[in-house]
């Protein structure tokens, strides 16, 4: 007779990957019901977001950590965390620190760069994991074998354990010392294309608008962008092949990239109605277009482009339609985004 008995290193390999998939993970989640703590805040009534069910807390949940927004941890009490993972997760599963002062160890993934944060960029860090688990367990001891962390890129990232399970936005996070988890962009400017550490599409439109206005009115051609911090403010810096550099802030680029580049684009081109600010009919209003073109140079100003807005005069009821006409000015190879209004007319509410 034969001995059907196999040896246990039949069945696996040391040569192998052994850890288990994220979705394998995402799909032994426990989901509970928002729990009733004395320390904790009631729950919303609860939201469907990326098809899971979830409950934020009503107002910010204090820990030792620091506080925690109702947007940043959602209570996930029904859905398919396994399905959500499949579709948003980034193939990893990540573990947690022994204890609460291992956190401060962890270095930041940055999942989204962005030059209008507060922060270099958004992502997880050693904060935002501390603060989930304590709003996870309530504070106090854990084992940390009982806590698997799946990083989504930009998405929300899940938490799961022995209480239940988060859903965790991505949150204001500081640049890697070591310059890992840098996201980049290709713009294309005219012919000129190259790779920017950015992934706000409004900064990422107005940047490579700010490049083709620099090489129309310079008469240079721009090779490279750099993203830094000066004194606080974020910028971008394009550099020429004739190693000049030019740099605008991260907000002043978010507003270039929405501008109206023609006249034509502008809503009250042409005589086109607008509702106002109060009220639900329109008003037709007429705007004769612009005194100068964008990439004009006047008075070392650079024509940028058009937008319609609605103004408020100070201490008065009056609405007033107007059109501003940006320009770029220049300081010290530093540029800002200004505007002059053009009044087209008054409303009243």
């Amino acid at each position: 007779m034969t001995d059907s008995r196999t040896s246990l290193s039949a069945f696996g390999s040391t040569e192998e990957d052994l850890d288990p998939a994220p979705t394998s993970v995402a799909r032994c989640a426990r989901l509970t019901a928002a729990p009733d703590r004395s320390e904790f805040p009631d729950w919303e009534s609860p939201d469907t977001e990326w098809g899971l069910q979830t409950r934020r807390p009503a107002s910010p949940i204090q820990t030792s950590a620091g506080h925690v927004s109702p947007q940043q941890t959602r209570w996930i009490v029904d859905g398919d965390v396994a399905e959500y993972v499949e579709e948003y997760g980034s193939g990893e599963i990540w573990g947690i620190p022994d204890t609460y002062g291992g956190f401060d160890g962890i270095d930041p993934l940055v999942t989204h760069v962005d030059g209008c944060c507060e922060a270099y960029g958004y992502g997880i860090d050693g904060t935002a994991l501390e603060k989930a688990l304590r709003v996870l367990t309530g504070g106090g001891r854990y084992s940390a074998t009982d806590y698997t962390v799946i990083p989504c890129g930009p998405f929300p990232w899940i938490l799961t354990g022995p209480e239940g399970s988060l859903l965790c936005s991505c949150m204001p996070v500081d640049r890697p010392d070591a310059g890992q988890g840098r996201r980049s962009s290709e713009i294309q400017a005219g012919d000129t294309r190259f790779s920017v550490e950015e992934e706000n599409d409004q900064i990422l439109h107005g940047l490579a608008h700010f490049v083709r206005l620099l090489e129309e009115a310079k008469d240079i051609e721009i090779e490279r962008a750099k993203y830094h911090t000066v004194r606080g403010d974020v910028k971008h810096s394009v550099h020429s092949t004739d190693g000049e550099s030019f740099s605008m802030e991260a907000a002043d680029l978010a507003t270039l990239g929405t501008l109206a580049k023609t006249p034509s684009s502008v809503e009250v081109a042409d005589r086109g109605r607008i509702k106002p600010p109060n009220g639900d009919h329109t008003v037709a209003i007429n705007w004769d277009g612009p005194e100068h073109e964008v990439g004009d140079v006047v008075d070392d100003r650079i024509i940028a482009g058009y937008e319609f807005a609605w103004e408020d005069p100070a201490d008065s009821l009056e609405r007033i339609a107007t059109v501003r006409t940006y320009w770029l000015s220049e300081g010290y190879s530093s540029f800002r985004l200004n505007y002059w209004s053009a009044r087209l007319v008054t409303v009243l509410p």
